[in-house]
C-alpha cells in the first residue's frame, strides 16, 4: 500500500473548520485589506520557509505568478467570513513586521486586531490515502469531514461513535491540507493517518 504516517491529534470544534494537516499553525495578531491586498500580521516570527512571495529572478518573469501557499482559518468577526478556510498565495512578506500579504478583492478594511486566526504554510506532500478516525473521547458528538465549504449541513462524512467512526479518502495525489473537520462540540479530537 505505502508508508503510513500518523499525525498528532487534530481537535475539531463547533466554531470554525480545521485542516486535518498543515504546516505549523501560527496565531494572527491583526489583519487589514488595502487596495486589493490583504496583510496579516502574525503573533510570532515568520518561519524561514512557507510564507515567501514569488522569487522573480528564479521564475524569470515579472510579476511572478505566485508565491508559497498558506491556509487560513479561525479568524474572528471582521475577517472570519473573508479568510476562514481559504488558501492564499503569498505575494510579499516582511520578517521584521512578522507579516505577509496576498491579493484579496474586497473593500478596504483598516488594521484590526484579530488574535484568534491561524495561518499555516501548505505542505508540498501529496498522499495516496488519508484516514480520519474519531477519538473515543468524542462521546455523543459528531465530527463532520469535508472541504473548504464544510458545514453541519454540507459535508462528505459525519462521524460518530454510534455510527461511522472513520473515513478513508484514497486516490492519487491527495492534498490533506484541503480536508477539514468541524465538530458539534467544543473539543472533538480525531486521529489522522497519511499514506504515501
Amino acid at each position: 500500500m505505502g508508508t503510513p504516517r500518523t499525525l498528532p491529534e487534530v481537535v475539531a470544534n463547533s466554531t470554525y473548520i480545521v485542516p486535518v494537516y498543515s504546516g505549523t499553525p501560527i496565531h494572527s495578531a491583526s489583519a487589514s485589506i488595502k487596495n486589493g491586498i490583504a496583510t496579516i500580521v502574525l503573533g510570532s516570527a515568520l518561519p524561514a520557509n512557507g510564507f515567501n512571495g514569488p522569487n522573480n529572478p528564479i521564475q524569470g518573469n515579472w510579476p511572478a505568478p505566485n508565491g508559497q501557499q498558506v491556509t487560513l482559518w479561525a479568524f474572528g468577526a471582521t475577517f472570519g467570513s473573508l479568510f476562514n478556510g481559504k488558501t492564499v498565495s503569498v505575494i510579499s512578506n516582511d520578517p521584521v513586521a512578522r507579516s505577509f500579504s496576498f491579493y484579496y478583492n474586497h473593500a478596504d478594511i483598516s488594521s484590526t486586531a484579530d488574535t484568534s486566526g491561524y495561518a499555516a504554510a501548505i505542505p508540498v506532500q501529496q498522499y495516496r490515502a488519508v484516514r480520519i478516525e474519531l477519538d473515543s473521547s468524542v462521546s455523543t458528538d459528531t465530527v463532520y469531514v469535508g472541504d473548504f465549504a464544510l458545514s453541519t449541513s454540507q459535508y462528505m462524512a459525519a462521524l460518530t461513535l454510534a455510527g461511522q467512526m472513520s473515513i478513508e479518502v484514497a486516490g492519487e495525489n491527495i492534498r490533506a491540507d484541503r480536508i477539514f473537520v468541524l465538530g458539534s462540540g467544543s473539543s472533538d479530537p480525531v486521529h489522522v493517518s497519511l499514506i504515501y
